[in-house]
């Protein structure tokens, strides 16, 4: 099979534990990119911080960010498509992490709100490397500001997290996509946004059939993307589970997982 397409996710998979990206990753990002084949990264980070693989090619290269709520074009900025989540159920998934006492981010485009300021949400917008952070209590209050809520990410112990999750997935059911990108992270989407369905948008709009794609990711806000393309590629860091549904399982993002992918497949 001649691949046409490999989707990556960021962390995790692409970056290294220190969100770096080694040479040989580069290099091999580099050299598929040169031999026609389209790379795109599949990420739960805004637009505004992807500038670390965006910086690797002369050409543009599509980009699924929000964790498939949104894909843009790298260079050009051009939007293939935006899923907003549906505002009543922001407002109940904001609401029910009030209660919790959580630190709570909201995305609503490329703007960054918080329930508080305080050193997790700072470090959330020093990550994301957004300038401003505003503040808000009641998501009623900046409705008419915004053109959409991309996505709510509640920031708690990794522990509470899987509590977490699996008591808001059996509340809200099929009405949104609840699933935890990181550790100590629970994000909530719209319930027709997901890497898996970024992903075939990207294919359907580049010609590009699933079973000419491969997909690599190492979480479970991934597996909807492993499921759909041809070929699927755990990293060696990814729990037991995500290896248990993948075609093959490379090396951890610590060991150029990606890079290798790419150097025997590609």
């Amino acid at each position: 099979m001649k691949y046409k397409l490999i989707a990556s996710d960021m962390d995790g998979t692409l970056v290294n534990s220190k969100s770096e990206l080694t040479e040989r990753t580069k290099q091999a990002i580099r050299d598929t990119v040169s031999s026609g084949v389209l790379f795109v990264t599949a990420t739960g980070r805004p637009l505004c911080n992807i500038e670390i693989v965006n910086s690797l090619f002369d050409e543009d290269m599509p980009f699924i960010i929000f964790n498939g709520s949104a894909a843009y074009m790298g260079k050009s900025k051009k939007p293939l498509f935006e899923k907003y989540l549906e505002f009543e159920l922001a407002v109940q998934a904001f609401e029910f992490g009030q209660k919790l006492g959580v630190t709570q981010i909201i995305w609503t485009g490329p703007r960054l709100w918080t329930n508080r300021i305080c050193g997790e949400s700072e470090q959330y917008r020093a990550f994301s490397t957004t300038p401003t952070l505003g503040a808000v209590t009641n998501l009623e209050h900046i409705k008419d500001e915004v053109t959409g809520i991309s996505k709510v990410l509640w920031i708690a112990d990794p522990k509470l997290i899987k509590e977490y999750q699996k008591n808001m997935s059996k509340h809200f059911k099929s009405s949104l996509n609840c699933y935890s990108s990181m550790p100590h992270f629970l994000e909530f989407v719209s319930r027709d946004a997901s890497k898996g369905t970024a992903l075939l948008q990207i294919g359907s709009l580049f010609g590009i059939d699933k079973s000419e794609m491969i997909a690599v990711g190492d979480s479970y806000n991934d597996i909807s993307m492993l499921e759909c393309a041809g070929f699927s590629v755990a990293m060696n860091n990814a729990p037991d589970d995500i290896k248990a549904i993948c075609d093959y399982v490379t090396s951890s993002n610590d060991d150029d997982g990606v890079a290798a992918v790419i150097e025997k497949f590609l």
